[in-house]
């Protein structure tokens, strides 16, 4: 034990900085009310991040206090309270976990559950959501939340994009998904200036946009040092300094947190300072959120000399100049713009490989550019949507590098009754010697 946490204070200074920012994302919805503000119920990766800051609505992450709860180990009793009134644990439990604080809190008149944990969020005056078209809670857990919530309006959008289809040119169908989805954001400030009584500033949405695609810029190129041998950071730090671009995008905040993480890797790898010492095995996490209650066993990995260089998970971003955005004077079709390309920049890369699927052409293009030696993938059992076709990715992934040592951990993102850590230690320990026995054998 002395040996892996020796091992893993490598880890990143500026990653300590992450609860700042989730904490202050979460007393924000409570301080709203007082500065006059809406609090937005608002969900990752949905396309509203820069509608909402240039209206000074404050987010309020149903995903990250989920997220929060199941790392504190203390998500069961808002699991339980959903369960009381028939939500299945086998749904998505970051969606049970929030509308089981919701449905606590309302049952208490509006004053907030005993415990909550970081002192919970404030009560939405709106939820917006979006499908992403992949995920079904998307839809339904806005829906079910206005069973509790009945005075809050709720506004779903779909932002569809091209759907994959090796036979099709998705160039010639991004111009119609992007036209859809600017003029579902139109929609959604409609819905918004209704909600708060204030129009839109147009002037400040562009400069919030402009922050965006800087900060996105910054994240990409800071993440891209992580190619260094050994790598500065891993996986382990990558779930935590996700969060400002995942939940605090379009602030000044968050592309100053980049900077810092930037030079900091920077000091390390001309420092020549890894994660694990030695570095043995490079990993790519290819897929799966990870279970929030168990991001110790990053450390369990590192200690065994194996780090991860790279992930897909919270990674789907891409430089804005390889995207090739078209040029406009509308902030909300430029997001629109962003959004379709994030989804079919790795369209082109997977049609050049037999049975390929874009997951699979972005695992492939970063497993060789950031030279791994295996791959490790989680299946969260509760986020069926996001984690599907792992077995076949892993599959493909089989047929072009034949005999690459793969790891499916199992287990979910918010319950933890469903993980055991001896098991997942034993079969990390087996992997471990399957990737010596794939180095020797390369060597050979």
């Amino acid at each position: 034990m002395a040996e892996e946490k020796k091992r893993r204070a490598v880890a990143t200074k500026t990653a300590a900085g992450i609860p700042k920012f989730v904490r202050g994302n979460l007393s924000a919805t409570l301080k709203a009310k007082e500065e006059g503000k809406k609090v937005a119920k608002a969900f990752i990766h949905d396309g509203h991040d820069e509608i909402m800051r240039a209206m000074d609505i404050v987010p309020a992450w149903g995903e990250s206090f989920s997220g929060v709860c199941a790392a504190k180990r203390d998500a069961e009793k808002f699991l339980q309270k959903a369960e009381s009134d028939n939500f299945s644990r086998s749904l998505c439990t970051y969606a049970t976990c929030h509308i089981g604080f919701e449905m606590a809190r309302e049952e208490q008149g509006g004053a907030m559950p005993e415990g909550a944990p970081w002192g919970g969020m404030g009560r939405p005056d709106m939820i917006l959501g979006n499908g992403q078209l992949l995920c079904d809670p998307r839809f339904k857990w806005p829906q079910a939340l206005q069973h509790y919530l009945r005075d809050v309006p709720v506004f779903v959008t779909n932002m569809y994009y091209p759907p994959w289809d090796p036979n099709v040119d998705h160039h010639e169908q991004e111009k119609f998904y992007v036209k859809y989805c600017t003029e579902e954001l139109h929609e959604t400030v409609k819905f918004c200036e209704k909600v708060t009584g204030k129009k839109m500033d147009w002037d400040r949405l562009a400069a919030v946009v402009d922050l965006s695609d800087k900060t996105w810029d910054l994240f990409v190129d800071t993440y891209d040092l992580r190619k260094a041998i050994p790598t500065p950071m891993d996986t382990g730090d990558a779930m935590n300094t996700m969060v400002p671009i995942t939940f605090n995008i379009g602030t000044q905040e968050a592309y100053d947190f980049y900077v810092e993480l930037n030079n900091e890797l920077k000091e390390k790898i001309a420092q020549g300072i890894g994660v694990a010492d030695p570095e043995k095995y490079r990993l790519i996490w290819a897929a799966g959120l990870p279970s929030w209650f168990a991001l110790n066993d990053f450390q369990y990995f590192n200690g065994k000399g194996a780090v991860f260089p790279v992930e897909v998970t919270y990674r789907d971003h891409e430089k804005i100049e390889r995207l090739d955005l078209p040029k406009t004077n509308d902030p909300l079709e430029r997001i629109a713009w962003r959004w379709v390309r994030y989804w079919t920049h790795w369209y082109d890369a997977a049609r050049k490989i037999p049975g390929s699927t874009p997951k699979v052409a972005r695992i492939i293009e970063y497993f060789e550019d950031y030279k791994c030696d295996g791959v490790v993938f989680h299946s969260a059992f509760s986020c069926r949507s996001w984690h599907a076709g792992i077995i076949h990715q892993a599959e493909v992934l089989r047929k072009v590098y034949k005999d690459i040592p793969i790891l499916i951990m199992e287990g979910d993102i918010v319950d933890i009754s469903s993980y055991n850590e001896a098991d997942t230690h034993n079969r990390i320990d087996a992997f471990i010697e399957t990737l010596e026995a794939y180095r020797n054998k390369q060597k050979n």
